[in-house]
């Protein structure tokens, strides 16, 4: 029997990409980074790019008034 079985999934290792005007590129598993940089991309690290997500808690829309 193989050991294969008992052995987790392998990382998946995801690299954030991102271009002014243009979204976030998130690459796993990427061996060669040079593409990207070529095409003008700028690599940043993950806690960076969450921390720059808006707060999925607070609504863009004005609170709604109970009418009293």
């Amino acid at each position: 029997m193989s050991d294969d079985a008992t052995q987790g999934p392998e990382p998946r290792n995801p690299r954030y990409f991102t271009k002014d005007g243009e979204g976030v590129q998130v690459v796993y598993n990427l061996r060669d980074a040079s593409p990207y940089f070529e095409l003008g991309y700028e690599e940043v690290d993950e806690a960076a790019y969450l921390e720059g997500l808006p707060d999925p808690t607070s609504s863009p829309l004005p609170a709604v008034s109970d009418g009293r």
